[in-house]
């Protein structure tokens, strides 16, 4: 009696095996990709793999390009003694004090867009504040808590890579009134940045990130390629941190999405 069990189940087993290896084949020889996916999905023990910015970090051909274009970033020296800011890890520190250069470990949060041809990754910099002028006036200085900048790298298959950088809560030689050519600009592996006292806009040349009257008060140190730690920048949103509305988080910027888009606002979806 058992043994006619045993048989009947592994019967059973033998067929619904051959049943999904039938759907699988007629799935693979039609044009319904997603009917074939779901199918190999719904195989137990089966489990997709999320693309996200943790997995191109970790992968080979992904983590090998993003190591390859994180910039070395040069420092303003600050004037009045106010700025000495690396970007950092948000979740670690949100206060100018432990960010400051010998301090707070240099972090960037990375950013993987790929589009037919055409791959982007974007460096997003965090600094806990953001002062665009010395003025007596608060109000005119431009003061905000929460400071993101970013540098955007295309990629496209075949072509000469490019970047563009973010100053001033918009991209470079884009707004009115800044310094520094628009556009994407070509570069090697390691481009040299240079950032801003105060406001920490970036540039590809000292003269292209201040105002035209606000000249580049030299080098207060350098942060390396190799000194930066590198995070999955989708991880930041799920620490549920409030930023000052001056300055939207990378993840709520329509760059985010679009690494063509022509401003560093917020996305409309």
């Amino acid at each position: 009696m058992r043994r006619a069990q045993a048989s009947i189940e592994l019967l059973a087993l033998l067929g619904v095996a051959l049943g999904l290896t039938i759907l699988v084949a007629i799935a693979a020889r039609s044009d319904a990709g997603g009917v074939r996916q779901h199918l190999i999905d719904s195989i137990p023990g089966h489990r997709a793999e999320r693309r996200d910015d943790r997995w191109a970090l970790r992968s080979d051909p992904y983590g090998a390009v993003i190591r390859r274009y994180v910039p070395t970033l040069v420092l303003e020296r600050d004037r009045y003694g106010e700025d000495a800011a690396v970007p950092v890890d948000v979740g670690v520190c949100r206060r100018p004090w432990c960010a400051a250069l010998g301090t707070g470990r240099p972090a960037a949060f990375t950013h993987v867009v790929r589009r037919p041809g055409t791959t982007y990754v974007e460096y997003w910099f965090y600094y806990p504040d953001s002062k665009t002028l010395h003025a007596p006036i608060p109000q005119l200085q431009g003061y905000h808590r929460d400071d993101w900048e970013g540098l955007i790298v295309r990629l496209p298959d075949g072509g000469q890579p490019g970047a563009r950088l973010t100053a001033h809560q918009g991209l470079v030689g884009t707004q009115p009134g800044w310094l520094g050519a628009p556009g994407w600009q070509a570069l090697g592996p390691h481009p040299i940045v240079y950032r801003a006292a105060g406001s920490h806009a970036n540039g590809f040349f000292p003269a292209g990130l201040d105002a035209p009257l606000d000249r580049w008060n030299g080098e207060l140190g350098r942060v390396g390629w190799s000194d930066f730690q590198l995070i999955a920048a989708d991880t930041a949103p799920a620490l549920r941190f409030r930023y000052d509305p001056a300055a939207s988080p990378p993840w709520l910027k329509e760059l985010w999405v679009n690494p063509e888009a022509t401003g560093t606002g917020r996305s409309a979806r």
